[in-house]
């Protein structure tokens, strides 16, 4: 279900970019940006009993609150949405938010947008106070690319009309917060370990009385004990062979899979950080260029296999699915072959220059041949 939920909002997105070059003012931006993702929520924006458009909320007839929108639960406002004109600063008009917050006692969550980046905020710490930090925030950009972190889904899936729940949003709000704080923690430690939690892991695998001259190497073990569990869960998350990992299947010399294969290969080539990078962005950009239901969902075939020098991105089968080589190149940081008619050979420093060719030869490998490689009838 995440990974369903997950799709649409990255489809909601890519159509949100698609129109908002024609919103040139606020009220586009309210009318074909936010209104979308509240209705996308769920929420009924044809009712203005459910979302109501200039919603106030006064301390008093001299001092006037009103919010661009509010969503109704028993004809009360529980969440306020504060719009801003495409790409305006949302800082500038928090304290409009918070305002509107204050005045208004049914309220348990507040959002300030400007119809691409979205700010999230609830009244974790004390009744009507809105928080000075959001417990959520996205930029439908980035969606748009496939960098949806599993937070975001989490947080956006639990303010869907039938799962939002205005008495608890305040307590998830400041797990959410505390979360945040701990990956940021966690962060700065992978960069700079301190000596106390050094000494606190090595404790736990049995150290202990470290003296105080021995604390660089550990340090320096440290930082690189991290790297490792990063590199591991990257691989993890790419379904890529951890180094010490067996094939789950031993390789067959078959006559197939010699005439695919480089005599010089090595089964137990482990790949390497660049080419790492090149697969996941392969996977990623064309999660973003594909335009049909039928390319995305042939994301899922696309495989590798590593030799010795060489590095080949494929689409089903090796030989007839290849999409293109990686090669090892002193002149430039990539070196890529598509083959000819293709787009040939590519030395660059940027990938963002395969991606005519790699979309290119990928619409055309999908036409030709089948996820497990036979070709199409």
């Amino acid at each position: 279900m995440s990974d369903d939920f997950r799709q649409k909002f990255k489809a909601f997105s890519e159509r949100m970019i698609s129109i908002s070059k024609r919103c040139t003012n606020e009220e586009a931006t309210k009318l074909f940006l936010v209104l979308p993702l509240i209705n996308f929520l769920g929420y009924d924006t044809m009712n203005p009993d459910e979302v109501c458009p200039e919603h106030n909320a006064d301390f008093s007839d001299k001092y006037k609150n009103r919010v661009d929108f509010a969503i109704l639960k028993e004809n009360a406002p529980v969440i306020a949405i504060e719009c801003k004109s495409l790409g305006a600063e949302l800082k500038d008009d928090r304290g409009q938010l918070r305002s509107y917050f204050n005045a208004a006692p049914t309220v348990k969550m507040g959002v300030i947008t400007d119809g691409m980046v979205y700010e999230f905020y609830a009244d974790s710490d004390e009744p009507n106070m809105m928080d000075s930090n959001a417990f959520l925030s996205f930029d439908l950009h980035d969606i748009a690319k496939g960098k949806i972190e599993d937070s975001v889904v989490d947080g956006l899936k639990s303010l869907q009309k039938s799962n939002f729940d205005p008495e608890n949003i305040g307590a998830e709000a400041k797990r959410k917060l505390i979360f945040q704080n701990l990956v940021q923690q966690i962060e700065e430690l992978a960069k700079e370990p301190t000596d106390a939690f050094v000494r606190l892991l090595l404790q736990g695998i049995g150290l202990s009385n470290i003296r105080s001259k021995a604390m660089a190497d550990y340090t320096v073990l440290t930082k690189s004990a991290f790297g490792e569990f990063i590199n591991l869960r990257i691989l993890q998350r790419l379904d890529l062979p951890a180094k010490d990992k067996e094939p789950e299947k031993p390789l067959v010399a078959t006559d197939a899979v010699k005439s695919d294969a480089d005599p010089n290969k090595d089964p137990e080539i482990i790949p390497s950080e660049i080419e790492i990078e090149v697969f996941e962005y392969t996977k990623k950009r064309l999660a973003f260029l594909s335009d049909t239901d039928e390319l995305f969902a042939a994301l899922d075939a696309i495989e590798f296999k590593d030799y010795k020098g060489k590095f080949v991105v494929f689409y089903g089968k090796e030989r007839a699915g290849r999409l293109f080589d990686l090669y090892e190149c002193k002149d430039a940081k990539y070196k890529f072959d598509f083959g000819e008619g293709s787009g040939g050979e590519i030395v660059t420093n940027s990938l963002a220059d395969i991606d005519r060719p790699l979309i290119a030869v990928f619409k055309e490998r999908v036409g030709d041949i089948l996820p497990n490689g036979k070709k199409r009838k």
